[in-house]
């Protein structure tokens, strides 16, 4: 109940901080955004993931949490940046000397909402691409525009170095 209470005030401030304006009604309008907001996304925390349920019943805190996802998300700008610059770069070069490769991408994440938002991140990146997720989700199969060595490990060191730490950190338990 407590960490609700705080999430929808970290929701309600959110809110008013967009609004640009602190007042009675849309202090009330936050509040209530941000009660719908936690229980359409309720279904998000599944309490029958063992994962799950040990982060909920250790309580999270939701101050941390906030800042490792804001910095989660300032990683996938800088990410999101430096791909595109180096996929531009590929685009003007009279050449085009890449080496496109699939990857078999070990997964260190472990539920499925980690898996899915790394996934997603990987697509979102300019000139990675998501194909699939091993059966055992072990392995996530991922298309690389270039790659510079035969087994991908130099795109791999990437992901695991910045995307998949701080998915983990940001989303995993504690």
């Amino acid at each position: 109940m407590v960490a609700t209470s705080v999430r929808i005030f970290l929701l309600t401030l959110i809110w008013v901080a967009l609004q640009g304006t602190l007042s009675v009604g849309n202090v009330l309008l936050g509040v209530l955004f941000g009660g719908a907001i936690l229980r359409v996304t309720r279904p998000l925390f599944d309490v029958e993931d063992p994962t799950e349920s040990r982060r909920l019943s250790e309580g999270v805190r939701p101050l941390i949490r906030t800042w490792r996802v804001l910095v989660l998300l300032l990683v996938f700008l800088r990410e999101l940046m430096v791909s595109a610059l180096q996929v531009a770069r590929y685009t003007i070069q009279p050449t085009l000397d890449i080496q496109p490769a699939i990857i078999r991408y070990p997964l260190d994440v472990t539920t499925g909402r980690e898996i899915t938002v790394l996934a997603n991140l990987i697509s979102l990146t300019p000139g990675t691409l998501s194909l699939d997720v091993s059966p055992d989700c072990d392995f996530l199969y991922v298309h690389a525009i270039s790659v510079e060595t035969e087994d991908g490990a130099d795109v791999i060191d990437d992901i695991k170095g910045s995307l998949e730490k701080h998915v983990r950190r940001a989303l995993g338990p504690r």
